[in-house]
């Protein structure tokens, strides 16, 4: 049975605290792109990032998770920032175990695993931030995880540090199907959200969209990313 989190849940977890809200209705629009997006090839496994901290990756990471939980999707949300860790604070949780413990036993992953606060959503937490995230990320036990999962679940959201900061969102892309790269409009230059863009696509990363956040009706300085006005989540 779901743990009954609803006291601890983050308010900004719109999906579920606020949902018929604008915001949350933006991300159940997300969610039905993102399974458009999948009729050009398999797309089980998805990465969430932003060029720099504070553009909302995690909350987008978040509300994606339950927007496909609540469709229907047997899904499990993954966070894999190992430096500054949020599901467990979104979601209310303990992170003593997760991810990082996870792949010291590779082979008994799912007891890591806890049940989010509605059905059909699992959540695997950070647990304890390691001394060495990069070369975790890229390491092939790493790769291994996500194709067991990718093989369990019918959508795996995967929360990463940003990408423009450090590397290992960058290397973690080239174990799943694509990324969803996270701009706050306002918060840094487009120069640096291009760069994070460009990080990716030097990878061959396969980059499905990018979501605004903040962005007004008004906002032509990011016209660039999105050719029509409304306001994002």
């Amino acid at each position: 049975m779901p743990l009954d989190l609803s006291h601890l849940i983050d308010p900004k977890l719109v999906v579920l605290t606020a949902p018929r809200s604008a915001a949350a209705e933006q991300y159940r629009a997300l969610r039905t792109n993102l399974e458009f997006l999948g009729v050009d090839g398999p797309l089980v496994k998805v990465m969430i990032t932003s060029g720099t901290p504070g553009a909302g990756k995690s909350l987008t990471s978040c509300n994606l998770a339950i927007a496909l939980a609540q469709a229907g999707k047997n899904t499990i949300l993954v966070d894999a920032d190992l430096r500054r860790p949020m599901v467990h604070h979104l979601f209310g949780t303990g992170n003593l175990s997760g991810l990082t413990t996870a792949l010291t036993r590779p082979e008994e992953w799912h007891k890591y695993v806890t049940h989010g606060p509605i059905g059909g959503l699992s959540l695997l937490t950070s647990g304890p931030i390691p001394p060495n995230p990069s070369e975790m990320m890229s390491s092939p036990i790493m790769t291994e995880l996500f194709s067991q999962l990718g093989q369990a679940y019918d959508m795996v959201i995967v929360d990463t540090p940003p990408v423009v900061s450090f590397t290992d969102a960058v290397a973690l892309s080239q174990s799943l199907d694509g990324v969803i790269l996270v701009v706050r409009a306002g918060h840094t230059s487009r120069k640096v959200d291009l760069k994070g863009k460009e990080r990716l696509t030097q990878v061959n990363a396969r980059i499905l969209g990018i979501v605004l956040n903040d962005i007004e009706m008004n906002d032509e300085a990011y016209s660039y990313y999105y050719g029509y006005g409304d306001r994002k989540p």
